[in-house]
């Protein structure tokens, strides 16, 4: 149910609000987190939006934007005035008269709610594309952005490090433009109002560390009205899947053996532009570990444009397609047969191996059916230097697990994603490979086994938990400190345009709230 917070934030801005509804509810995409705020609301149009942050904040009361729901923590709720972005999902005009390049044709501006999916759509149509992405098309641009999400590729860093002027209503439902130091924007042409409503007014920030602190908040520094891109123009990818082992990969002259030498991939072929591992933590009959590589290379000349059945083994698609809708009974086998568990990896493994798959870019990018599967998933970042290190101790830790009656009940997935300046990204300051471990939900066991993946990566290599794919591992601002040398960089941006409106669950939970519930 959504309540029209117009009507409810009417009364004087000094009075304590009250619950008016108890049918109010929100809950995540993996039912993880669930709320009952006191107000629901989808703002239309940025009026709207500085209209109700200023009330709200008038008024004592906590904002918070969610995304489309696929975090699986609490870093995107409260349970006072919690909006949701369905109604932000238009692309919007660029005034390129404010810019300092007005030819660029590489930025694109959009409202924070637009999803991946209609994001690519509307760059599509006009010849361009996202210069990378991850493997799911279903979250909005401000929510991969404030959490930093990522695809692969030592090129390529998160996707946030695709934006490159952010709008935000901060405080008092004061609009923000925040950009670097040398910002698209020129201040010389800078009108002072936002481009679909002059009537607001928007105060230009170009500021390093007010940037490399805003795109990934974890929306804690205000909510997100709309984003500028900078973009590629459109490509196709060729995707090649191939089955190996780890032993061979980390062999002398080996794939990643080069990798972390900084050479090419390969020695004697192209190496590709994005480079991502599915692993069994599980040794097979002869005693080494089964890798799925995929690659992809780019090309900007067209390629066939393959359907999603072609993918993989003859098959492949459908029997995703089956695992998504009979994910239950899968669950209960495995839970209650935990040795299948080899076999189905293996099994899984095998059938997603291809020669040639080709698509446009974000066709390809996005892995397809199985994102629709029960699952949940907690994904780290190592130093990418630790790839190896921390890969071996998965073989051991998912063997003792095993013998606990607890197995995997998917591949474990990795990527390698280049470092970048956002204060708190989880690849600050370092290349990194990310380790993505997935389970069915309801396998037995599935939330011990995360956890006990995020403690031992976090101890003993200081891995840091996606923010969106965390299962609340830092309880303190100190164990965030420890992981992150620009945090308290962060901190300083954080109380600069917090003053407590943007607190939040996950601020409650790390003790940076300005005020605390």
């Amino acid at each position: 149910m959504t309540i029209s917070l117009p009507a409810l934030l009417a009364r004087s801005a000094t009075l304590v609000l009250l619950v008016m509804s108890s049918g109010c509810y929100w809950e995540n995409w993996t039912g993880t987190e669930s709320v009952e705020p006191e107000y629901l609301v989808q703002p239309e149009n940025a009026a709207q939006l500085v209209d109700y942050v200023g009330r709200a904040t008038r008024a004592g009361k906590r904002v918070r934007m969610t995304g489309s729901g696929h975090s699986a923590s609490e870093v995107a709720i409260t349970r006072e005035v919690l909006f949701t972005p369905e109604k932000l999902n238009k692309p919007l005009q660029l005034d390129r008269r404010r810019l300092r390049d007005s030819d660029d044709p590489a930025l694109a501006r959009v409202m924070s709610g637009i999803t991946v999916k209609d994001l690519n759509a509307f760059l599509d149509a006009r010849g361009r594309a996202l210069i990378n992405m991850g493997g799911y098309d279903g979250q909005t641009i401000a929510g991969v952005m404030m959490t930093a999400t990522h695809g692969s590729g030592l090129d390529y860093g998160p996707m946030a490090d695709q934006i490159v002027s952010l709008q935000v209503v901060g405080e008092g439902g004061r609009m923000m433009q925040i950009e670097p130091d040398d910002g698209i924007t020129n201040p010389a042409t800078w009108p002072g109002y936002l481009e679909e409503n002059s009537r607001i007014p928007v105060q230009l920030i170009q500021d390093d560390d007010a940037f490399n602190a805003a795109r990934v908040a974890i929306g804690s520094m205000g909510v997100v009205y709309a984003v500028t891109l900078t973009t590629d123009r459109k490509f196709w990818l060729r995707e090649v899947r191939w089955k190996t082992t780890w032993e061979e990969l980390t062999a002398p002259g080996g794939a990643i053996t080069r990798l972390l030498a900084g050479q090419s991939v390969y020695a004697d072929r192209r190496s590709p532009e994005h480079f991502e591992l599915q692993y069994s933590p599980y040794a097979n009959d002869a005693g080494t570990h089964t890798v799925l590589v995929t690659e992809r290379h780019r090309s900007y000349d067209p390629l066939p444009e393959q359907p999603q059945a072609e993918r993989g083994q003859p098959g492949t698609e459908f029997v995703s397609g089956l695992i998504t809708v009979f994910e239950k009974p899968l669950a209960w086998i495995l839970s209650t047969f935990p040795g299948l568990a080899r076999t189905i990896l293996e099994t899984t493994l095998d059938t997603q191996q291809d020669d040639n798959f080709t698509n446009v870019s974000y066709k390809v990018f996005n892995i397809g059916v199985v994102n629709y599967t029960d699952a949940i998933a907690i994904e780290a970042a190592f130093d990418l230097q630790d790839t190896v290190a921390a890969i071996e101790r998965s073989f051991v830790l998912a063997e003792s697990l095993f013998a606990q009656g607890i197995p995997h009940t998917g591949p474990i997935a990795v990527r390698f994603v280049k470092s970048t300046d956002n204060f708190i990204a989880m690849q600050q300051g370092r290349d990194s490979m990310f380790m993505e471990v997935i389970m069915l939900s309801d396998t037995n066991g599935s939330q011990e086994l995360l956890k006990a993946y995020q403690r031992t990566m976090r101890n003993e290599f200081s891995a840091r938990p996606h923010w969106g794919l965390d299962l609340k591992l830092l309880q303190s601002e100190a164990e965030a400190w420890a992981l992150y040398p620009k945090w308290n960089d962060w901190m300083v941006q954080y109380r600069r345009f917090n003053r407590g409106t943007f607190d939040g669950k996950v601020t409650d939970r790390l003790g940076i709230s300005v005020r605390p519930r």
